[in-house]
């Protein structure tokens, strides 16, 4: 199973790719110009979930891939891994928050799409 995602606001533009591995789930976020930024693995234990980070020196994509890894990892019940790099010149405060907020769209999409195909 391959699902492909894509929201937008103004100029900014944030994808989502996530792909079947085994059991676990891969998800790789990008915008703009597409790089490996931060990446976190998320666990799941029964009600709650944990995750472990990864951010590359001087990129901030770790609040993205620490979201994404637990929120998926708790609601599907499975090992999450998600990658994340988000990147456009000049990026204004109210456009890091759009693509903060169009990620965590994208992520509830999946996880609605795919907790719909487990039942």
């Amino acid at each position: 199973m391959e699902l492909v995602k894509s929201n937008s606001a103004g100029r900014i533009s944030v994808d989502l790719k996530a792909v079947e591995v085994g059991d676990g789930l891969l998800v790789v976020i990008t915008g703009g110009n597409a790089h490996i930024g931060a990446a976190a693995v998320g666990i799941n234990y029964g009600a709650m979930a944990t995750s472990s980070v990864i951010t590359v020196p001087g990129h901030r994509e770790d609040r993205v891939v620490k979201d994404a890894a637990e929120k998926l990892a708790k609601e599907l019940g499975r090992t999450v891994v998600v990658v994340a790099g988000i990147h456009y010149d000049k990026m204004s405060k109210e456009e890091i928050r759009d693509a903060l907020r169009l990620s965590g769209e994208l992520v509830d999409a999946l996880a609605g799409e795919l907790c719909k195909r487990r039942s």
